[in-house]
């Protein structure tokens, strides 16, 4: 059920004309409030993307992050920057490593 609705509003998110922000920030932070609601399963839906959904979501790492407050995330999200080298992720992760009030 909850890899279903994130693939859902992912593949939504994927399919808005980027010049639609409105509807960008709407599955935006659709994405925000369903992987932030529990981290173990973020962790495992994450697992299971493709390179093309990662950019997606990379575009809110830092707000999951905020709302997880977890090293176990952050350091998940490092091992999607080394799964996924072209994507570039670095400063995505760095960001959102930021937002994590303890130091990861």
């Amino acid at each position: 059920m909850f890899e279903n609705e994130v693939r859902n509003v992912l593949e939504k998110r994927m399919n808005t004309n980027d010049e639609d922000d409105f509807t960008i920030y709407k599955y935006r932070d659709e994405l925000v409030e369903l992987l932030s609601k529990n981290e173990e399963e973020t962790i495992k839906i994450l697992c299971e993307l493709s390179e093309e959904e990662i950019l997606y979501v990379s575009e809110v790492f830092e707000e999951i992050a905020e709302k997880l407050q977890s090293c176990s995330y952050i350091n998940f999200l490092w091992k999607l920057e080394r799964k996924f080298p072209n994507l570039n992720l670095k400063r995505c992760v760095e960001v959102a490593e930021n937002f994590v009030d303890k130091k990861c």
